[in-house]
């Protein structure tokens, strides 16, 4: 039986997630590791009137950026916490196998393929020596936090619920302020990877509700 997660645990479904993304995409992975990467997007208006510097001055454009991670798929079922916190370690340059960062996190069921919470990921942080293992929120991050924290280069924990009860680990790790979007990366082995999501239907859809988060997280 799980414990609830105000008590510290949350397991990993083994089901594929019938979310409904926004648009999908591959980005290029594992590049510039631990870089951040930038882009803008230039309204309709501001291209017609690239040859205008007069015209193209003070016209609002949108952002869009993702940090260049190399998302992991979990070794065991119960193991998206332990994927999802080695891949935001590796991005900045720590850490080792899955099996060392489960050891090092010291979730409260062990590491026999068990679930663990955001929590367990920052000891597992804290012990391959990150100075900062962020902050925890029971709740989504805003959109605004998402973008703060990419363009730092700070991937974000996050927590799904799923409505039909337990729960999952991703790292969120791109925005796009055009439309609202977000990169969220997935470590279950038979799902896409890599996804763009609109920033309100990954915060709550049919399937599962976005819970909780760790953001600030940086070497």
């Amino acid at each position: 039986m799980e414990r609830p997660y105000a008590l510290g645990i949350q397991r990993c479904h083994i089901r594929i997630r019938s979310f409904r993304s926004s648009r999908r995409t591959h980005q290029g992975e594992g590049r510039n590791m631990g870089k951040f990467r930038y882009g803008t997007v230039a309204s309709a208006i501001v291209l017609a009137a690239l040859g205008s510097l007069a015209a193209a001055a003070g016209t609002a454009h949108a952002e869009a950026g993702q940090d260049t991670i190399t998302m992991l798929k979990q070794e065991k079922t119960q193991w998206c916490w332990v994927a999802s916190g080695l891949t935001i370690a590796k991005f900045q340059g720590l850490g080792s196998t899955q099996t060392d960062f489960c050891n090092r996190a010291q979730p409260y069921y062990g590491c026999n393929n068990q679930p663990a919470t955001l929590d367990d990921m920052a000891r597992g942080w804290g012990s391959l020596g990150m100075a900062h293992t962020g902050s925890g929120l029971n709740s989504a991050a805003t959109f605004n936090q998402v973008y703060t924290d990419v363009k730092a280069a700070r991937p974000i924990g996050a927590r799904i619920g799923w409505a039909s009860g337990g729960g999952h680990m991703n790292v969120v790790y791109g925005f796009d302020t055009s439309n609202s979007t977000i990169a969220v990366a997935d470590p279950w082995p038979d799902t896409t990877t890599y996804t763009w999501w609109n920033y309100s239907d990954y915060v709550s859809n049919s399937s599962s509700k976005w819970t909780h988060s760790r953001i600030g997280i940086s070497r």
